[in-house]
């Protein structure tokens, strides 16, 4: 994982998106997670998009820190089994 002064979080007002990662866009910061208040009103919704969200960064050295493939399934039911979640909501 990247050390924290590497990763800017924002929480914006997307109607469209609960939250997303991005891997180096140019600015400051080399990782940026991104909150929506508009599609996350509760504090258990944030955590499961906060993780889903880490999940991508924990894969930043890979091309494939975007997709939802196998790998990031079997990273989400590591962390759901280890903190009670559903991996599927994750």
């Amino acid at each position: 994982m990247p050390l924290p002064e590497q990763i800017k979080f924002v929480v914006d007002s997307d109607p469209e998106t609960m939250g997303t990662y991005l891997y180096d866009d140019g600015e400051d910061y080399e990782h940026v997670i991104t909150i929506s208040d508009k599609k996350c009103g509760h504090l258990a919704t944030v955590i499961r998009v906060l993780i889903h969200e880490c999940v991508h960064m924990s894969r930043w050295k890979t091309l494939k820190w975007s997709h939802h493939d196998a790998e990031f399934r079997r990273r989400t039911k590591v962390i759901s089994d280890e903190l009670g979640f559903d991996p599927l909501e994750l």
